[in-house]
């Protein structure tokens, strides 16, 4: 299932697992997986009806946040906790 706007497909926790996994790895920047998250937080009506997907989205929207110019305000601890969170795929 997708919804309007090409997003594609509406992300499992098996997606959402590995964009976190890809932010613990330093896969993907932290700017990029906040704004995949984020298309998906603001649509008017994304469809996720998965409960521990939608949390683990509005997570990731601020994986990119900073506490100072220099430090980001979450850290590889806060990304596994998140992991753990979401639960088994």
């Amino acid at each position: 299932m997708s919804v309007p706007g090409d997003l594609g497909a509406i992300p499992t926790r098996a997606d959402v697992r590995d964009k976190i996994v890809a932010l613990i790895g330093s896969d993907q920047s932290r700017e990029e997986i906040a704004n995949w998250a984020a298309l998906w937080v603001r649509q008017e009506d994304p469809q996720i009806e998965d409960a521990c997907v939608w949390e683990a989205l509005k997570r990731l929207t601020g994986a990119d946040l900073r506490s100072s110019r220099t430090a980001y305000l979450h850290s590889d601890a806060d990304f596994v906790a998140w992991l753990k969170d979401l639960g088994d795929s």
